[in-house]
C-alpha cells in the first residue's frame, strides 16, 4: 500500500460521512469515488456479483490450494488474508 493510499484511509477515517436514508450504498459509492478511488476499487471488489458461478468455482479451487498441509501450520489470519489479497 503506498502512501497516497494510506492517506486516503486516514481521509475517509477522519472525515465520518454518513449515507442517509434515502440513498442506496451504491449510490453513496458514485458520489465519493472520486475522492476515494481506492476505496472504490476495494468497495467494487467486495460489492460486485460474479456474472458466473466460475468465479466462486475458482475461489474455492484457490483455497483449496492454500489450506494444503503444507500450508496447514498458517493461522486461520494468514489464510483469510491471503485469499482477501488474491481476490482484491
Amino acid at each position: 500500500q503506498d502512501n497516497s493510499s494510506e492517506d486516503e484511509i486516514e481521509r475517509y477515517a477522519k472525515a465520518k460521512l454518513v449515507i442517509s436514508n434515502e440513498e442506496s450504498v451504491l449510490q453513496w459509492r458514485k458520489k465519493w469515488s472520486i475522492n476515494y478511488p481506492t476505496l472504490d476499487a476495494l468497495a467494487g471488489s467486495l460489492l460486485g456479483i460474479p456474472v458466473s458461478s466460475c468465479t466462486g468455482q475458482r475461489i474455492f479451487s484457490v483455497t483449496g490450494r492454500i489450506l494444503e498441509e503444507r500450508r496447514q501450520n498458517s493461522g486461520d489470519d494468514i489464510v483469510v488474508d491471503i485469499l482477501f489479497i488474491r481476490n482484491f
